[in-house]
């Protein structure tokens, strides 16, 4: 049994865009119009042109009567070749196949005006009908002045169908079609452009504040749009520059009362009191370090640049090896990628430290395509349990296995790499291997 089709699933079936289903809408109402306006044309002139027909059937009844009145009884039936033509046929018949029906309508009074008196005319076949409409058998009998019946008939091959409609009107039609349908989808496009502009707006927003503001322009509902979206960006740019700067004023500030406390712990003669304490005070520090790294990962205004990702992988590598750290790549990407190039270093130096220093080791897989290129750094250590993987990203946040190593970090470091991948449309991934260990995948698009 099939489903009825809602009205819901029938909007669905519409192309997704705003511009695509504005200009669709219109364009069939105005098809829908065209379609009217052609049938009324058609109709109007199928009335007029049949009426101008009747009007010539009348002349040409009216043209045969004068001539076989004008002619001798004795020479009618003489007469009647000179009468026939490829339209019309003449016939003499006697009284008995007379049609007895009286035709409706003006061609009596017609034929009447022409002829200046009246005469006797029947329909043959079927009757009725407006003048000039019913005109199905094309033929009638007509009486005249002397008594003698005549039968006049338009031959089959003569046109009877409606008139098609003029070729010069129908280039018309076509043409103011083409017209309006050029001038709506020009005032589609006019209607939906700023609605374009303002979703591109937001999404360039998500991850850049400092993108150029929108242009005030336009009409007036498009300048208050403008102007209220760049109003919100510039309180965003606000809201963070003032936390940012509060941020990094606290964490700089706290730099002097720490450099005090360890100065005035070097004085406790109690050593393993004062080993504990210069071990808070080294947390303390690397906790506010993190931070404001975490701060200058988020206020980056470095520019979008083609960027080397083999290059930078072997320069990184090479890094590596000066620490005692050997890193195998597989895989290459296939073109340059355009992001920001200091960002996508430290996201992948943060994946590469947390590999060797959670994982025991660390190699990298490149895969590339026309859609996104992706980096997974894999390590072989013990991984993270399933139910951290979610929240390992969050700042701050450190798992268990973290937690129990000495000098585990503050929980920042994939909370940057997330942000840096978020920074360039793209995402963090990770997974624990099959074979044992943890994969970080940075995922980036091609725009």
């Amino acid at each position: 049994m099939s489903t009825p089709i809602t009205s819901k699933a029938r909007w669905r079936a519409l192309p997704s865009s705003l511009y695509a289903r504005l200009a669709l809408l219109l364009l069939a109402g105005l098809l829908v119009a065209q379609g009217v306006s052609l049938w009324l044309q058609w109709g109007e002139r199928t009335v007029v042109v049949t009426q101008a027909r009747g009007l010539n059937f009348a002349d040409q009844i009216a043209r045969t009567v004068r001539v076989l009145e004008a002619a001798r009884p004795d020479q009618r039936q003489n007469t009647l070749p000179a009468l026939q033509d490829s339209d019309l046929s003449v016939a003499l018949i006697g009284s008995s196949q007379v049609s007895p029906t009286t035709p409706r309508g003006a061609i009596g009074s017609l034929v009447a005006q022409r002829l200046g008196s009246e005469r006797q005319i029947r329909h043959v076949g079927p009757g009725g009908g407006p003048p000039f409409n019913e005109l199905s058998s094309r033929s009638f009998d007509v009486r005249l002045a002397d008594g003698q019946w005549v039968r006049i008939t338009i031959t089959q091959g003569a046109e009877s169908a409606a008139p098609a409609l003029p070729d010069k009107l129908i280039l018309q039609l076509l043409l103011t079609l083409i017209i309006v349908t050029a001038v709506v989808m020009i005032a589609v496009r006019q209607a939906t452009r700023p609605l374009q502009q303002l979703a591109q707006a937001a999404d360039t927003l998500g991850h850049d504040l400092d993108a150029p503001p929108l242009p005030e322009q336009g009409s007036t509902e498009t300048r208050s749009a403008a102007q209220a979206f760049n109003r919100m960006q510039t309180r965003i740019q606000r809201l963070v520059r003032e936390r940012a700067r509060a941020l990094a004023a606290v964490s700089h500030d706290l730099r002097t009362p720490l450099t005090r406390l360890r100065l005035r712990a070097e004085l406790i003669e109690d050593t393993p009191l004062r080993d504990q304490i210069g071990a808070d005070l080294d947390a303390m520090a690397a906790m506010l370090d993190g931070t404001l790294d975490y701060l200058r990962a988020l206020q980056t205004t470095e520019v979008r640049r083609p960027i080397d990702i083999n290059a930078l992988l072997e320069s990184m590598t090479d890094d590596a090896q000066v620490l005692g750290r050997s890193i195998q790549i597989q895989g290459q990407a296939r073109a340059p990628f355009n992001g920001r190039l200091s960002a996508l270093r430290r996201a992948l130096q943060n994946l590469i430290d947390n590999a060797f220093k959670y994982g025991r080791g660390a190699s990298i897989l490149v895969e590339d395509s026309a859609a996104a290129l992706s980096i997974t750094v894999q390590d072989n250590g013990p991984g993270i349990p399933a139910h951290e993987l979610a929240r390992v990203t969050e700042p701050y946040h450190r798992g268990d296995n973290a937690r129990s190593q000495p000098g585990g970090g503050v929980g920042l470091g994939l909370s940057i790499v997330r942000d840096i991948a978020l920074m360039h449309d793209g995402d963090l991934l990770l997974a624990n291997r099959a074979t044992g260990g943890l994969a970080a995948t940075l995922l980036l698009p091609r725009q």
